[in-house]
């Protein structure tokens, strides 16, 4: 998507391969990635839809499952 190609569609259905954690963990990068890439194109609302279900819907105790809940606590998105 920051390189100009794909769609947000695309992402979330290369996601959706694998089942179980492996299922959840696909689901929370793309997520996590859609949440940045709508943030840095300036659409705050799909921003904080995509991150929250990253940081909650599809929490992972990893690195970057910490990123995106760390990410949502200082936007204040927090629910």
């Amino acid at each position: 998507l920051f390189a100009g190609k794909g769609s947000a569609e695309a992402v979330l259905k290369a996601a959706e391969g694998g089942e179980g954690e492996r299922l959840r963990n696909h689901r929370c990068y793309a997520h996590l990635y859609l949440g940045l890439y709508y943030e840095a194109t300036g659409d705050d609302g799909k921003a904080k839809q995509h991150m929250l279900k990253a940081a909650k819907d599809f929490a992972m105790d990893h690195y970057m499952g910490r990123v995106a809940q760390v990410h949502v606590k200082l936007r204040g998105w927090d629910e």
